[in-house]
């Protein structure tokens, strides 16, 4: 078993719902932390909300 970590988030320059998935609580924590547009100075994550999920891959 191996957890996934969905970063489902809004921003302050659009009304849109975006996601990102991480392998680490840790990565999904500093995005959030560290977001940055590559084009907006002012932009910055309003919400945000880290969804877990277990997953089972056979090979």
């Amino acid at each position: 078993m191996q957890y996934v970590y969905l970063l489902k988030y809004t921003v302050n320059y659009t009304n849109e719902i975006k996601y990102k998935v991480f392998t680490k609580i840790e990565n999904a924590i500093n995005f959030h932390k560290n977001y940055k547009h590559y084009i907006l100075k002012n932009a910055y994550i309003e919400h945000y909300e880290i969804l877990v999920m277990e997953l089972n891959i056979n090979s």
